[in-house]
């Protein structure tokens, strides 16, 4: 990759952080070279679930857009490559059109983190999916609950529509 590159995708990641705040996934999987008690030392939280460890999402090592754990972040953390940093690294698209999709991402979590925060779930400290998943599965008694459980059932569709065809990789 060329320094030119390099730069485009470090400036990239600092503007995005969607891989690392909790929208784009809930965990992350541990891989074998990963060290499960090096990581907790660091202030990830950790969880096994049928012999597999995860990071929960959003990373507690994820702050002001960058990666305080960065030369000791997990695997996973360091070989992932959204859609749009993998266009921009193969000369597909400008650094400034995915710029400009992360900005629609960024603009569509506020939405939604706002709807959330009307319907009681003001916890950033979960993913959004969990977050979303815990209102719709509590009774909203407020007056237009039903009309905020639809606009956040629909804010939730348009995002995950803009998260599998921008960002998320097969």
């Amino acid at each position: 990759m060329s320094p030119e590159n390099l730069s485009a995708a470090a400036r990239l990641c600092a503007s995005c952080g969607l891989c690392c705040n909790g929208v784009l996934f809930h965990s992350v999987a541990l891989q074998p070279l990963d060290d499960p008690k090096a990581l907790l030392s660091l202030g990830l939280k950790l969880k096994k679930k049928r012999k597999q460890v995860f990071i929960i999402q959003p990373c507690p090592a994820h702050k002001d857009s960058c990666c305080s754990i960065y030369d000791a972040r997990p695997q996973r953390c360091r070989l992932f490559a959204c859609r749009q940093l993998e266009l921009v690294r193969a000369g597909g698209i400008s650094e400034a059109e995915a710029m400009e999709k992360i900005s629609t991402a960024k603009a569509l979590v506020e939405v939604l983190d706002d709807l959330l925060c009307r319907a009681g779930s003001p916890n950033r400290r979960r993913s959004l999916r969990r977050r979303q998943q815990k209102v719709l599965d509590e009774p909203l008694d407020a007056p237009g609950g039903e009309v905020l459980r639809g606009q956040l059932a629909a804010a939730m569709t348009q995002l995950e529509e803009v998260l599998a065809s921008d960002f998320r990789v097969n």
